[in-house]
């Protein structure tokens, strides 16, 4: 009985196949990537003011509809943030909200141009507390397929033509004096 049962379990037992392993996930780019320049995109609002003698620092690619770009500055809080008041109203950008923390010295202000939102933020740089960032984030442009656009129709109409120039009927009906 004891050979029978070695027998069974000698039969019984399979050799191990190793399960199918999914192979090692891809390397996810952590936090924000850059542009492969530091030059100003094209699709930066056409008359944005930028706080003279800022440097660029991160251009960010675009993440959905949005862009992100970083700058640094030598200045003071309350002399970009008087600059920054000014040169938006100037060049017609409508700032909806504003808010000042001077104890964290930070400032955000968030603004429309032509419909397209954007926020310009100061804040102390996170490697030097000397200098300050400048944290400029926009929608971009919206992409209009021109297939999809139907054509413009310009009508080619003097005057208020001949129905305008009609008299009015003296005994009008009923239903002329309700329309």
């Amino acid at each position: 009985m004891a050979a029978t049962f070695a027998l069974v379990l000698t039969a019984c037992k399979t050799p191990q196949v190793a399960a199918p392993t999914a192979p090692p996930p891809e390397p996810v780019a952590k936090g924000p990537t850059d542009e492969p320049t530091k030059e100003l995109p094209k699709d930066l609002f056409p008359a944005m003011p930028i706080y003279p003698g800022a440097a660029i620092e991160h251009v960010r690619t675009p993440k959905g509809a949005m862009r992100e770009i970083m700058f640094s500055s030598d200045a003071t809080m309350p002399q970009m943030v008087a600059y920054y008041k000014d040169e938006l109203k100037k060049n017609d950008y409508h700032i909806t909200s504003s808010l000042i923390m001077p104890a964290r010295r930070t400032w955000s202000c968030d603004f429309q141009y032509n419909g397209r939102p954007g926020s310009v933020m100061l804040y102390p740089s996170d490697q030097d507390k000397t200098k300050m960032t400048i944290d400029l984030i926009y929608e971009l442009p919206a992409h209009i397929d021109a297939s999809m656009v139907e054509p413009k129709e310009d009508f080619d109409i003097e005057g208020p033509g001949e129905v305008a120039q009609q008299a009015p009927n003296p005994n009008p009906s009923e239903k002329q004096k309700r329309n």
